[in-house]
């Protein structure tokens, strides 16, 4: 079995650098903005928090170039990330597990000629994102050099500069490279953007009804990334002993409903009804506290800038840490969230709490 997944790794790679070869182009020039309307499609077909953290690319694009107009090619999962954003004019539906969405996008790429295609990929090269990049037949192709790997781009940013550990540096730090093809520094290019409507936080303000709002997140998008629910119950006691009277919702993905309902009953809080990511997203931008797991939730909270305790392992903590003015984060040794102690995970609460005077 290893063997036929190692031939199958290797064909996949060789059939994957003979198209990039195919279609790899040159360091050309940028297109005029000023001179007319340009359409820019920006491929974010993938996770949550993928999403969360382009947001800060999307509107640098936007504010560059008065005359373009974004698209977004988006997963069903975090598409919801992307509604009603003032930035993107047309998010464009793309599943890549349907056969049929494949056909439907060709059509829509046929109808709609895209000047500009952006891949934010900064370290790996997709077969599928590959595909879709030729798909378009965009005569400006935008994307970071991988090295050592053929060359697809005719306008392409160079690696962000590491220093000899990409463990080091944040996630928006690579993705801001994309911004120097659109004239722009990739300094400006790191401040997340999320729109969330009155209607939503008006609703989201119905759950949370009166108190000090406080949400724990118990999901995590991978099983190495669980914590233990009784360390969860121990927190949520946690925070209601340092903040009396304080509202503590517990959060969860629609895998996890059970799950919360157990912790949420353990320690004698509600379970958050939330029917939508976007009731997620504003649950979060009326909360004063949040703590989570690695997972969407901390890049929903840094762009919204609410104060975050965030658990991580110490692979993923430099890459992915929280981005509000007041966090904290509780980092295991190992390679699973199981690693976290909950001595650490109180200790980063408490600071939390002192900086933000929940607590004197």
């Amino acid at each position: 079995m290893l063997f036929l997944k190692g031939v199958e790794v290797a064909a996949r790679r060789v059939f994957l650098a003979g198209l990039t070869r195919l279609a790899a182009g040159g360091n050309s020039t940028a297109p005029d903005w000023d001179a007319r309307p340009h359409r820019v499609l920006f491929l974010r077909h993938d996770r949550i928090g993928d999403m969360v953290v382009s947001t800060a690319m999307l509107h640098v694009i936007k504010r560059a170039h008065a005359n373009v107009e974004l698209h977004v090619l988006a997963s069903p999962l975090n598409a919801p990330v992307v509604a009603h954003d003032p930035a993107v004019q047309t998010v464009v539906p793309f599943n890549r597990h349907s056969l049929r969405d494949y056909a439907r996008l060709l059509g829509h790429f046929r109808r709609t000629r895209y000047d500009v295609v952006v891949d934010p990929m900064v370290f790996n090269q997709s077969l599928t994102t590959l595909l879709l990049i030729l798909a378009t037949r965009a005569p400006h192709r935008v994307g970071v050099l991988k090295p050592g790997r053929p060359n697809v781009y005719t306008m392409f940013a160079i690696p962000h500069d590491h220093h000899g550990d990409p463990r080091r540096d944040h996630m928006l730090e690579y993705l801001a490279q994309l911004a120097i093809p659109f004239g722009v520094a990739p300094s400006d290019a790191t401040r997340m953007t999320l729109v969330v409507t009155d209607a939503e936080r008006a609703l989201a303000r119905k759950q949370w009804r009166v108190g000090r709002r406080l949400l724990v997140n118990v999901s995590a998008g991978e099983e190495l990334r669980r914590w233990p629910d009784d360390r969860y119950v121990a927190i949520v006691r946690h925070l209601l002993e340092r903040v009396p009277g304080a509202r503590v919702l517990v959060l969860h993905g629609p895998a996890d409903r059970a799950r919360a309902d157990v912790i949420a009953r353990r320690a004698a809080v509600e379970r958050a009804d939330t029917a939508s990511l976007r009731s997620a997203m504003a649950l979060v931008a009326e909360a004063e506290f949040v703590f989570t797991p690695d997972t969407s939730i901390v890049h929903i909270a840094g762009a919204l800038d609410v104060p975050t305790v965030a658990l991580f392992t110490f692979d993923e903590v430099d890459r992915w840490r929280p981005q509000a003015r007041i966090n904290r984060v509780a980092v295991g040794l190992g390679l699973t969230m199981e690693s976290v102690s909950l001595d650490d995970a109180r200790r980063a609460v408490d600071e939390v709490l002192t900086e933000t005077h929940l607590v004197n």
